[in-house]
């Protein structure tokens, strides 16, 4: 396989922090990057439907296990025993809005 070397303009702080997370896995840039293109190729669109959402809600899923933590070890959280009675309750809660 023959390689070939593309310039490419990208905000330094975006560089930076894709840097960080594709290090965190074993990556570097370059790999990442040409992961994205080959996955592109294959799938003949942009392959980041499924990629999109998890970076950009990561923090805030955090922020909000820290406040579920916190409850729980208060005993102010509502736990429930299994999904269906989640979600029954969400029904119901928008019942009342």
């Amino acid at each position: 396989m023959q390689n070939t070397t593309y310039n490419i303009r990208i905000d330094k702080q975006v560089r930076d922090q894709a840097d960080a997370l594709y290090k965190s896995m074993g990556l570097s840039l370059s790999s990442a990057i040409n992961l994205f293109l080959r996955q592109s190729v294959i799938q003949g669109k942009l392959p980041i439907s499924e990629v999109i959402a998890e970076p950009a809600y990561a923090d805030m899923l955090l922020r909000d296990a820290d406040k579920i933590d916190a409850a729980i070890a208060k005993g102010t959280a509502k736990l429930y025993k299994t999904p269906d009675e989640l979600f029954a309750a969400w029904e119901k809660q928008n019942e009342q809005l």
